[in-house]
């Protein structure tokens, strides 16, 4: 039987599994592969149309040689011109910019009967990436496949070493009669 024991001990390695699904890294924020979205599919690239919401945002040396329409997302993230940016993903498409949103995504709690993992602080961020066609999670599939494959993997394994301390693994030959 699944317990409290099993969840605090598999909740942060699924969380950890996702992180890098979805985000391509650990918490260290030390990039190690291309991420891809909850349906298992590489984010799709950053515009290239120029905004003055991006300029912005930028460093403030990048502002004074902004073109008049401003800087499309995908330059200025490529050209490290963030602030506070995390510039070992400049290239990739992955969903980190600062790292915060990587960071905020933490194992909640854990139950006798589950675990809860999620981001207590940038939820609002998630729906706004969900609506430019970046999805994190849905209701209707929290893990990826991948993750979802490592947890009932686990699942099974805990479950039948229980069952394997109840049945005993020598037989008893009990004789009636004579």
């Amino acid at each position: 039987m699944l317990d409290a024991k099993f969840f605090i001990r598999i909740g942060a390695k699924v969380r950890d599994r996702y992180r890098e699904h979805i985000f391509g890294s650990d918490q260290s924020l030390n990039y190690i592969k291309p991420a891809k979205d909850i349906n298992g599919k590489k984010f799709k690239g950053y515009s290239t149309n120029g905004s003055k919401w991006v300029t912005i945002n930028v460093n403030k040396s990048f502002k004074k040689n902004a073109p008049k329409e401003g800087y499309s997302y995908k330059k200025a993230k490529e050209g490290d011109m963030f602030k506070r940016q995390s510039s070992s993903f400049k290239d990739s498409t992955n969903p980190v910019l600062s790292g915060d949103l990587l960071r905020d995504y933490s194992l909640i709690k854990t139950m006798s009967n589950g675990f809860q993992i999620g981001w207590t602080t940038f939820g609002a961020r998630v729906e706004h990436l969900r609506k430019m066609g970046r999805v994190l999670t849905t209701s209707a599939k929290p893990l990826p496949d991948k993750v979802f494959k490592y947890l009932t993997t686990e699942a099974n394994k805990y479950i039948k070493k229980g069952s394997d301390k109840l049945i005993p693994k020598k037989t008893t030959i009990h004789k009636i009669g004579k």
